[in-house]
C-alpha cells in the first residue's frame, strides 16, 4: 500500500485526461457489456436521471423490508441536521473546483460550476428551514440530491481523471501484494485481507478529512497511522466470528464455503484494487461465486459498474485466478496469462461478475435496487458492504436473510462519536449471521 501512495503522491488535483477507447487498463479487450447484458439502451440515457434501471426492486435479502430504514443518522434532530448540512456546504467549493477542472477549466465549465454551486446552496438553505421540503430527510437523500444536482448541470463524472490515475497507480503495485498474500497461510491471509480493506478505505475523496490530507501531502503519514490502527481489537471487531465461519475451528466447526458473495464496493483506486479485489480473489479460490456490486452512475470517486471490467482486466494480467474467474463471468474476451504468475497452481471454477446497483449516490437504499442486482441476490448467501456510505451512513443496522459483513474506516469524528463511541480513523468489522427470523 505504501508503494501505491508513493506512486500516487502527485494526485493532489484533478488533471483532465483522455480516456482509452480501445482496451482496458490491463491491455485486454473488454466486451461492451459485463457478461449478460444489463441494459440495451444505456447509450440513450439522459444526464440527470439518478437511476439507470427503470424497474427498481426491493433487495430480496433484506430480513424485513417493512421495518428496514437505510439511514443510520436521524436528521430530524436539529443538531444533526445543522451539522451535516454545514459539512456539505463546506465541501462545496472543493467539489466545484474538481468538477470544473474535470472538464478542462473552460469558461462554459466555470459557468456551469457556479450555477451548480448556487443551486445546491439554495437546496441546502431550504432544507435548513424546511427539513421535510423534499420528503423524509436522511443523509442518503442529501448525498443523492448533491449528485443529481451535479448531473443537472452536466457534470457527469467530476472525479474521472483522479479515478483513472489512482487505478493505474494501484494496478502497478497489485502484483507485489498478491505475491505477499500467496506466501501466507490461510488464517494469516484472511486477517491481512480484512486489514487491507479497512486500511485502503481511507482513500476517499468524499471525506473532507481525506481531501485535506491529500492537499497537505500528508496522506502517506495518515495511511501509516491508519495501518497502525489495524492492531486489534478494532472499535467494532467481529473478525474472529467471521474467521471461524470461513475457516472452521479446533472445536469441531468445519470450514464453510459460501455459494455466492455479493461485494458492494466503494471507492476507485486503492480501495477497490488493493482492498476489495484481493478479498474477492480469496472467495474465488475457495470456489465461491463473486458478484461485484457497484454504482450505475458516478458519485464522487466511487467506482462504477461500467469501470469495473477495465479494472478487473488490469488485475487479471497479474493473476490467473482473477483471469479465469473474469472469463467465466463474461468480463474478459481475450487475456494472456503472465508467465511469471505464481498463482497458476490455484484452481477455481467460480465466476467473477459485475452488477450495477441501480443508483448514483455514495449511499444505497436497499428498497430501490436494480433488477439485475435483485436477480443476482437470489442465489447469494453472503453480503459484504464496504465503505462509510453503504455500511455506516446507511445500512449499519440493516438485517439480512443471509450472513453479512460490514467493513469501513470511520473518517468523520461526529459519526465516530454517534455510531461507535470512537474516534476518526477507527475501524468497523461487523459480522452478523442470518437474521433470527430467517433461521
Amino acid at each position: 500500500m505504501e508503494k501505491f501512495v508513493r506512486r500516487g503522491t502527485e494526485i493532489t488535483a484533478p488533471v483532465p485526461m483522455t480516456p482509452s477507447k480501445t482496451t482496458g487498463l490491463g491491455g485486454f479487450d473488454v466486451p461492451s457489456s459485463r457478461g449478460s447484458p444489463l441494459r440495451s439502451d444505456a447509450s440513450a440515457l439522459n444526464v440527470g436521471v439518478l437511476h439507470l434501471v427503470p424497474t427498481l426492486e426491493v433487495f430480496p435479502l433484506l430480513a424485513d423490508p417493512k421495518t428496514y430504514e437505510p439511514n443510520t443518522i436521524d436528521l430530524s434532530d436539529q443538531g444533526e441536521r445543522e451539522y451535516w448540512l454545514k459539512v456539505l456546504s463546506e465541501h462545496l467549493p472543493d467539489l466545484v473546483d474538481t468538477a470544473v477542472a474535470s472538464e478542462g477549466g473552460t469558461e462554459d465549465a466555470k459557468r456551469r460550476g457556479d450555477a451548480f454551486s448556487r443551486a445546491f446552496s439554495a437546496h441546502l438553505a431550504r432544507l435548513m428551514e424546511e427539513p421535510a421540503a423534499y420528503g423524509k430527510l436522511g443523509l442518503a437523500n442529501l448525498l443523492e440530491l448533491r449528485e443529481e444536482c451535479l448531473r443537472e448541470f452536466q457534470f457527469v463524472d467530476a472525479y474521472s481523471s483522479i479515478k483513472q490515475r489512482e487505478n493505474e497507480a494501484s494496478l502497478a503495485v497489485l502484483p507485489d501484494l498478491l505475491e505477499e498474500l500467496d506466501s501466507m497461510n490461510e488464517e494469516a491471509r484472511l486477517l491481512t485481507l480484512i486489514e487491507g480493506v479497512l486500511a485502503a478505505n481511507i482513500f476517499d475523496w468524499g471525506s473532507r478529512a481525506c481531501v485535506d490530507l491529500y492537499r497537505k501531502g500528508t496522506i502517506i503519514e495518515i495511511y501509516r497511522m491508519s495501518r497502525n490502527k489495524m492492531q486489534r481489537p478494532w472499535r467494532v471487531d467481529d473478525f474472529d466470528a467471521f474467521k471461524e465461519r470461513m475457516l472452521g475451528s479446533g472445536g469441531g466447526k468445519q470450514p464453510h464455503r459460501h455459494k455466492r458473495a455479493l461485494l458492494f464496493v466503494d471507492n476507485s483506486g486503492a480501495d477497490v484494487i488493493l482492498g476489495m479485489l484481493p478479498l474477492a480473489r480469496e472467495f474465488l479460490r475457495r470456489g465461491t461465486e463473486v458478484v461485484l456490486v457497484a454504482n450505475s452512475l458516478p458519485a464522487l470517486n466511487d467506482v462504477t459498474a461500467m469501470e469495473l471490467p477495465d479494472i478487473v482486466a488490469g488485475a487479471a494480467k497479474h493473476c490467473d485466478i482473477l483471469r479465469r474467474a473474469a472469463e467465466m463471468g463474461g468480463l474478459l474476451v481475450d487475456a494472456m496469462v503472465n508467465p511469471g504468475d505464481g498463482s497458476k497452481k490455484d484452481s477455481t471454477s467460480a465466476p467473477l461478475m459485475v452488477v450495477e446497483n441501480g443508483c448514483g449516490s455514495p449511499c444505497i437504499d436497499l428498497r430501490q435496487v436494480s433488477s439485475e442486482l435483485a436477480a443476482a441476490a437470489k442465489d447469494a448467501d453472503l453480503v459484504i458492504l464496504e465503505g462509510m456510505g453503504r455500511a455506516l451512513h446507511t445500512n449499519f443496522n440493516a438485517q439480512f436473510k443471509c450472513e453479512s459483513l460490514k467493513l469501513a474506516m470511520v473518517k468523520n469524528q461526529r459519526l465516530a462519536d454517534k455510531l461507535i463511541k470512537g474516534n476518526i480513523y477507527d475501524c468497523v468489522c461487523r459480522y452478523e449471521p442470518p437474521s433470527l427470523s430467517e433461521m
